[in-house]
């Protein structure tokens, strides 16, 4: 005996129809369907009706709703939410919202994905009084959205500018023991730290550990730049005191912020507090927490200081190629050049031995005010101390020659140099 097709059997086919667009032939399909005596099911006009709203717009598709009641086909919450979906995407935002309130007349009680739709239509559309109201009704009608849905809609109200919209949900969501996860409150602190609401950022902090969401390193740095940028550092330093209480360290980018605004307001010896609790926290300075020190110390006249913190980043390996560029500028004085080679006699005092880029800083500040003949002795020391000089030593030096016209000196230390290179 021959098995009569069923639907079941159908739909494969009516769904790769549809995907492809066409949807003349997935409508042919139904027919031949139909006389065939195979009645379609709630998925075929499924099928059709999202293939026929994306086509040819939903008006059209709610006339395959009419053939399905006719045929003895019940819609389901499925059937209508694409035609919600699709009034959403043509912009009828109403009709949506007025075909969920009447789902329980057609016999199907609205579920979060019916919802969710019209949420997401409101959101688009910017309505954000309407998706305040109807996460209210979610609530209160036992249907509450999702943390992930939420979400969304705050991070929405968050590019908007709308905080205390978001803070106002947020505070919704926790009257309903539903917990925003850290994604979205960092996303709130953000914002309102950007808009100059510290404070509010702060109140926030204090909510979301009450409500059982643990901040994370990110929420805490944005807060330490929120305060820095309202050049509250006492704020900003207690904040990372705290942080190690709550079993979350400060990292680099945490020291690197407080150390880099207080270095920028002149507030140098601050910053080198700072830059000292780094390894009792069991932190690194990099090359940026290194740049900003020194840059600051040498802007504020304390270039021994400056100086020596450049020769132990040279040593640690990073590049102060940048840092003795801008100190040698600061080497425009007799007195400070002197103080800066005194400085080197001092740490081979001390037992330190100082690296090529504290020499190099030398020999730029002297070439540039045109003592190449005393830089070319600090050279023969750097030699008998032990130091070898490097391209950038080289480099330096045959500038200053060059510039001060003595070619041929320039000529024989280039000569040098690739000599010393090759060896």
């Amino acid at each position: 005996m021959p098995v009569l097709p069923s639907a079941y059997a159908y739909n494969p086919l009516m769904h790769a129809l549809c995907v492809r667009g066409q949807v003349r032939d997935a409508l042919v399909l139904l027919d031949n369907m139909l006389y065939r005596g195979c009645a379609p099911d709630v998925v075929t006009y499924n099928i059709l009706l999202e293939a026929a709203c994306k086509g040819r717009g939903y008006r059209q598709a709610m006339e395959l709703i009419d053939l399905m009641r006719v045929e003895g086909c019940t819609p389901t919450n499925v059937t209508y939410n694409v035609i919600m979906d699709g009034m959403c995407r043509e912009g009828d935002v109403d009709y949506a919202r007025e075909l969920l309130n009447s789902l329980p007349s057609y016999g199907c009680t609205p579920n979060t994905v019916n919802y969710n739709t019209v949420l997401k239509g409101l959101r688009t559309a910017g309505r954000w009084e309407d998706v305040e109201e109807l996460i209210a009704e979610m609530f209160s009608e036992n249907c509450p959205p999702s943390e992930a849905t939420l979400s969304v809609v705050i991070s929405s109200l968050c590019q908007e500018g709308l905080f205390q919209r978001a803070i106002r949900l947020l505070e919704k969501m926790s009257k309903h023991d539903c917990t925003a996860n850290i994604v979205t409150y960092n996303a709130v602190v953000s914002g309102l730290c950007e808009q100059g609401h510290v404070d509010g950022a702060l109140y926030l902090l204090s909510n979301m550990q009450t409500d059982g969401c643990k901040p994370n390193i990110f929420t805490y740095n944005i807060l330490v730049k929120g305060l820095c940028n309202a050049e509250r550092w006492e704020d900003a330093e207690d904040l990372m005191a705290k942080m190690s209480q709550t079993d979350c360290l400060p990292d680099i980018l945490t020291f690197n912020t407080i150390i880099g605004f207080l270095c920028q307001k002149g507030l140098t010896m601050q910053a080198v507090e700072v830059f000292k609790q780094m390894p009792e926290k069991g932190c690194c300075p990099n090359s940026v927490t290194y740049s900003s020190v020194i840059e600051g110390l040498a802007k504020t006249g304390k270039m021994e200081q400056s100086l020596e913190l450049l020769n132990e980043m040279g040593s640690k390996g990073f590049n102060p190629e940048i840092n003795y560029h801008l100190l040698a500028e600061c080497l425009n004085e007799e007195d400070k050049l002197v103080e800066a080679i005194q400085m080197v006699h001092k740490l081979q005092d001390t037992g330190i031995s100082p690296q090529a880029v504290l020499y190099n800083t030398i020999l730029l500040g002297l070439c540039r005010n045109g003592k190449t003949d005393q830089a070319i002795d600090i050279l023969s020391n750097m030699v008998s101390d032990g130091c070898m000089p490097d391209e950038s030593t080289y480099s330096i030096l045959i500038q200053g020659l060059a510039h001060e016209g003595y070619m041929k000196e320039a000529r024989e230390l280039l000569a040098c140099a690739f000599n010393f290179v090759m060896s």
